[in-house]
């Protein structure tokens, strides 16, 4: 915004040497007189002519030229400065506002792309989480089924081992009273023998 205001200032410098230098030096300031009187034996008048014949004739009350009209036309390009300054002043305002905002626009825009773009990374990572998730719940299911059904073999087994268990304490008794019935068949059959 600085570069702009200074070449600004530059081309109104510049301007106004051009003016000073070239344009003003050959040019003149006249004012004519408000009523025709007749022509005056000394001053200056401004005749038009046609095919030769004058026309018409007026009187000029100044006749400048050169630097001297300086001093006739600055209240003229001082108002005409300060209006063009008070037009392009407000505009300048605008313009650096409209400028601010359309930067503001446009970093507003480029974060929210970023944003967008991190959303939507986010997104993915949190899809492919919950993917990860629903196989991870898969495989816990089936574990827990795999366990479950390890359970009820380990459970038939424990039923068939303490079946297994009491049938071979029944036996160790059926066992031990069949030994002492052996054992009495044999003291028997010795005191048989004995009485023989």
């Amino acid at each position: 915004m600085n570069r702009v205001r200074l070449i600004v200032a530059t081309g109104i410098i510049g301007g106004f040497v051009w003016l000073n230098w070239w344009v003003i030096s050959p040019m003149g300031l006249l004012r004519m007189s408000l009523t025709d009187p007749p022509l005056p034996a000394n001053g200056y008048t401004l005749v038009f002519f046609r095919d030769g014949k004058c026309i018409n004739a007026t009187t000029l009350n100044m006749l400048k030229t050169g630097w001297s009209i300086i001093w006739h036309v600055w209240p003229f390009a001082v108002a005409g400065m300060f209006s063009g300054l008070m037009i392009a002043y407000p505009l300048g305002e605008l313009a650096g506002r409209k400028l601010a905002i359309a930067q503001a626009s446009d970093e507003a825009i480029r974060l929210n792309e970023e944003l967008f773009m991190a959303t939507q990374e986010r997104e993915v990572i949190a899809e492919n989480t919950l993917k990860k998730v629903q196989v991870l719940n898969t495989e816990v299911r089936s574990m827990q089924k795999k366990i479950s059904q390890e359970k009820q073999k380990i459970f038939v087994m424990k039923v068939t081992a303490e079946a297994e268990l009491e049938a071979a304490h029944g036996f160790r008794q059926r066992n031990a009273s069949l030994r002492k019935e052996l054992n009495k068949a044999r003291a028997k059959i010795r005191r048989l023998e004995k009485h023989r």
